[in-house]
């Protein structure tokens, strides 16, 4: 009985596994595809924060932006893993470059070469 038990907690961990594996890729391919097809923008830094969340000992950041997208000009939130040798870069004031979804604003990826 106790070995039916094990198989069953042994496929729960697997399916587990795999479902974060396929979850984490398929958010992967949603930035690729944007990196790739979205509207060439910009966005100024207003804020930087940490959110306590680290990915490879860098830093997961939100960014408070003022995006300017083709003249139109709003702010947007975004949450971006920042490698340690870049901090700088995202500090109040700097200017990144930005992908943002056609149909969508509020979707946006940093299009730098170190955020990818």
């Amino acid at each position: 009985m106790a070995s039916s038990n094990n198989w069953l907690l042994v496929a729960v961990i697997v399916a587990l596994f795999v479902g974060v594996v396929v979850f984490g890729q398929v958010g992967a391919d949603k930035d690729a595809k944007l990196r790739r097809d979205g509207i060439v923008a910009s966005g100024r830094v207003i804020e930087a924060r940490q959110t306590g969340s680290w990915v490879n000992n860098n830093p997961v950041l939100e960014l408070d932006l003022e995006v300017d997208r083709g003249g139109e000009r709003y702010r947007a939130t975004l949450s971006a893993m920042v490698p340690q040798v870049n901090l700088a870069a995202v500090q109040p004031g700097a200017v990144l470059r930005l992908r943002v979804a056609p149909d969508d604003g509020s979707r946006i990826v940093l299009d730098e070469s170190w955020a990818r």
